[in-house]
């Protein structure tokens, strides 16, 4: 088949799905099926309202809270456990950026994962690749509350938690299958030790790729794996993948 009439095909799936997305996500901000599990989690208050001030509030205390975390793994990740490559500190400008990055759902990145980040620190950041996506969806979803007309903005921590249970975590479970599948490494082992045809040793990167790969996909994030992002062939090993 013609590679255009591919990505032709492609397209016009992506399009028709469009709209039973848009009513999963729908009724993910609406439906009260996670309350009584969400109250006991984050407390009896979790479905009273709030107006655009303490829902601002709030987002932005969890941001503070992702940041503080964050920064904590990335500036001692060296002695910190899912390290088995036995990556070294990082500096603290380069953690400041790399954390202020991610938590905005901007994840520019001057680093190469791959040689810089353990295990546990690219968890981290893939953790906050489903929070930052979630609210900035949460966001938008009191946006859409507040031009309607409505005085109740809704609850910030029951929004973003339904759209981390409810909507990303399962659509991105499915998607690293998928990607498991074509070929992406999922490991939490450290380098694979190789011999060239010339006899030399070399090692090769892995880890939890496809978790992550499927996440920077969903979350519209852009932070890879790896240096190269997605034209690295762990990340992108084949013609289904890509």
């Amino acid at each position: 088949m013609n590679p255009l009439l591919y990505s032709i095909a492609f397209v016009f799936i992506v399009g028709l799905l469009a709209w039973p997305v848009g009513k999963w996500l729908t009724w993910t901000v609406r439906t009260n099926r996670l309350d009584p599990f969400l109250g006991i989690l984050l407390g009896k208050n979790i479905s009273q309202g709030s107006n655009w001030k303490q829902y601002f509030l709030n987002l932005l205390g969890y941001n503070a809270v992702m940041f503080a975390i964050t920064w904590g793994v990335l500036a001692n990740q060296q002695h910190l456990p899912f390290n088995p490559d036995g990556m070294k500190a990082i500096p603290w400008h380069l953690v400041f950026n790399t954390t202020v990055s991610f938590v905005t759902n901007t994840n520019l990145q001057h680093y190469s994962g791959e040689s810089t980040l353990s295990h546990l620190s690219q968890l981290t950041l893939m953790w906050l690749q489903f929070t930052s996506a979630a609210t900035g969806i949460a966001a938008f979803v009191a946006l859409t509350r507040g031009l309607s007309g409505s005085r109740n903005f809704g609850n910030f921590a029951q929004d973003t938690a339904r759209i981390l249970i409810l909507f990303l975590l399962p659509l991105a479970t499915l998607w690293a299958v998928a990607y498991t599948l074509t070929g992406v490494p999922m490991t939490m082992q450290g380098s694979a030790t190789a011999t060239t045809l010339e006899g030399a040793t070399q090692m090769i990167s892995r880890g939890p790729v496809a978790a992550f790969l499927a996440i920077k996909q969903l979350g519209t994030n852009g932070g890879g794996f790896f240096g190269p992002n997605s034209t690295h062939p762990f990340e992108n090993p084949g013609f289904i993948s890509n």
